[in-house]
């Protein structure tokens, strides 16, 4: 209810402030020209950047979709998006952060474990002989599609959530924030190498390509692949995040899109995922499905934690009504 209050209280304010005829201008000019300046980014190569370019994008999306709202709002907005921002330049400094631990680069090991789970064949090594050979095979744009998803889709939701409920939007986002850090611990204590850098450094015999198709043919191979090595990190295989998110979205989504055809692309995502990660030489089966594993221990640790905090909800109202009913007595005591 107090939320609720709120809501109504902020849409009031804002009527005051501006007319509905001008609201409504003012919001339709913003959105459009924030789509426009989006698709204009991508198109002269601005987008993809940095991961600080990423939160930017995030955050003006969302101002420019809320524009309407009250100042203070948007201040909040930066505050509420700051651990997002540490999660990104935590996870850009893994790397170094792996190196001054002084713990060692895993690469035989996992390639020992992935021979040992199939038989003594590489998944990695046989989907990229058999499916892409010397070249890029004609479905590959889909692959990049999938892959690209990665950097859009759980960003994207995240913002679509905070527009419309913050709530649930704290729910996804406390998620998020502890399947992150939880991934970033490993990275720094336990790094790994993936399957492209192991085959470069000669862990792997056989050569292993970075076949994602990341760019979907709008961004030339010399700059996609560059902007691959640029983003890339070579201790953060074990678990596979990019599963682990996808994994998390279609939990996320499961409630809310409750019609069957909805849901359908919602059980093939996180599979088409691994497919695309295991055959693009970016994880081992062994990476996804320990980020099947991760994203449970995620779900499992909130939902205590939330049924903790909702308990000791319920319990406040009660305790201070005791209290009160003391307080009162002890009055009523003294009076007499």
């Amino acid at each position: 209810m107090t939320e609720l209050s709120t809501e109504v209280t902020r849409a009031a304010v804002s009527e005051e402030e501006y007319p509905r005829g001008t609201r409504r201008a003012v919001r339709v000019a913003v959105r459009y020209a924030y789509l426009i300046a989006l698709v204009i980014g991508i198109l002269i190569g601005i987008l993809p950047g940095g991961r600080l370019t990423e939160v930017a994008w995030i955050l003006t999306g969302i101002i420019a979709f809320t524009i309407d709202r009250p100042w203070r709002d948007h201040l909040r907005v930066l505050v509420d998006w700051l651990p997002l921002v540490a999660v990104l330049l935590v996870y850009d400094l893994t790397r170094d952060l792996a190196d001054t631990v002084g713990m060692p680069l895993r690469m035989h090991e996992l390639v020992t474990a992935e021979r040992g789970l199939f038989g003594g064949a590489l998944p990695t090594v046989w989907l990229q002989q058999n499916l892409a050979g010397d070249g890029q095979p004609w479905w590959t744009p889909a692959i990049g599609v999938v892959y690209t998803t990665h950097f859009i889709v759980p960003w994207a939701l995240a913002a679509i959530f905070y527009v419309y409920s913050r709530p649930l939007w704290a729910r996804y986002m406390r998620r998020i924030l502890l399947l992150s850090y939880l991934a970033l611990v490993t990275y720094i204590l336990v790094p790994a190498a993936p399957p492209w850098y192991a085959s470069r450094e000669g862990a792997i015999d056989e050569q292993v390509r970075r076949v994602s198709g990341f760019g979907l043919g709008m961004v030339s191979p010399d700059v996609s692949a560059k902007w691959l090595e640029d983003q890339g990190n070579y201790v953060a295989a074990l678990p596979s995040l990019h599963t682990a998110f996808a994994v998390l979205v279609t939990v996320t989504l499961w409630p809310v899109l409750t019609r069957w055809w909805l849901r359908v692309p919602l059980v093939l995502y996180p599979f088409a995922m691994a497919f695309t990660l295991v055959y693009g030489g970016e994880h081992y089966v062994i990476d996804v499905l320990l980020g099947y594993v991760y994203v449970g221990i995620t779900v499992v640790l909130v939902r205590m934690w939330e049924r903790y905090r909702a308990s000791g909800r319920r319990e406040s109202p009660a305790t201070d009504e005791r209290e009160g009913a003391t307080a009162r007595e002890s009055r009523v005591g003294a009076d007499t």
